[in-house]
């Protein structure tokens, strides 16, 4: 056993040193890597279903970034795209992000007593954000049995667990959620200057599940009153080429969405190093490179939210940031790396 064990050191020594001279390799080592980590050394595997990774908007983008990660390895955990399971590859884990599951599926998993190693989500609930637990839906209206089934569901925040546990009565239970952070690979060529960019502010708006239009419609009056050069975008109504070119020539955004799970979007903007003002505290990544902003939520303390926003825009404006190191910072902490860590480390 010790020398098939010294074997295997010396072929994984040549295997890497041939990756550092050869690249198109280096993927072939991750795999024998994970092969013989989890067969020999006993580490988690996980199983990242790609299934839904033609689904639109923020769903699709999730996906098929963490899918460019793939595989990765980290602390006890190895992680492999379901694309790639192979007969010699057995999974402890199935993690679904946007599960498609019906009942006779659900069924079934429980028969066949796998169903603990499933985790749902975070694409998964609610689908209304106000009208959950939704009795007309069976994941919402069984979530609790779903929950405690499970290995866990997955969220992006816990602002959506707390949301989740108390439409539901799920707090003793609280231990089966698992934070996954949202996350994007997106890394612009070019950064531009603080100085070089012509839009002072982007005003983000997304009405998913709240409609707060009017107060939208007086903050976006508040500051046409400005000299600011102010940009409007609306959810759904652009490209990825567009808001790739408007966040490069931006100072600022406004995030007005009502309400936000993942916010991907707002994730790759910010990875062009556009300082952010947002009301959900999930979004805040330091106090330097976003700005929590909680009149931004109000209906009656708009006036208020603006002249907070006002402040911060001419303090930042006259000191000599460097937006090459907000956009290093957000990309950092954006990087889909990250939220495959966070599962990794709730499974300890």
């Amino acid at each position: 056993m010790f020398e098939i064990f010294k074997i295997f050191i010396i072929i994984i020594l040549l295997i890497y040193e041939l990756y550092i001279y050869f690249p198109f390799l280096k993927k072939i080592f991750i795999w024998f890597k994970i092969y013989i980590s989890t067969k020999y050394f006993h580490k988690i595997l996980i199983e990242f279903d790609i299934s839904a990774i033609n689904s639109k908007y923020g769903p699709g983008n999730f996906i098929r970034a963490v899918n460019q990660v793939l595989p990765f390895n980290w602390g006890k955990c190895c992680f492999i795209s379901s694309k790639h399971i192979k007969k010699y590859f057995y999974p402890d884990f199935f993690l679904i992000p946007r599960p498609f599951l019906n009942q006779r599926q659900l069924i079934e998993f429980i028969r066949l007593k796998i169903i603990d190693k499933f985790i749902l989500g975070p694409i998964f609930v609610p689908k209304k954000w106000n009208d959950f637990p939704n009795k007309k839906i069976w994941k919402e209206r069984k979530f609790k049995d779903l929950l405690n089934l499970t290995k866990g569901i997955a969220v992006h925040s816990k602002r959506v667990k707390d949301y989740l546990m108390e439409k539901t009565n799920t707090f003793k239970l609280e231990h089966k959620f698992i934070i996954i952070r949202p996350c994007t690979n997106l890394k612009p060529i070019k950064i531009k200057s603080f100085i070089e960019r012509k839009i002072d502010l982007l005003f983000f708006e997304k009405y998913a599940d709240l409609n707060r239009m009017e107060q939208g419609k007086e903050l976006l009056n508040l500051f046409k009153n400005t000299s600011k050069n102010i940009v409007t975008i609306k959810y759904g109504s652009y490209n990825k080429k567009i808001i790739n070119e408007l966040a490069s020539d931006s100072k600022f955004i406004i995030y007005f969405s009502f309400f936000d799970t993942g916010a991907i979007g707002l994730k790759e903007i910010q990875n062009h190093g556009v300082i952010c003002f947002t009301h959900q505290k999930e979004f805040v990544i330091d106090n330097e490179s976003s700005f929590y902003i909680s009149e931004l939520a109000s209906i009656n303390n708009i006036k208020l939210a603006f002249d907070k926003i006002m402040i911060i825009m001419e303090r930042i404006s006259k000191l000599n940031i460097k937006t090459e190191i907000i956009a290093k910072k957000n990309q950092n902490f954006n990087r889909c790396e990250n939220s495959l860590i966070d599962i990794c480390k709730s499974l300890s």
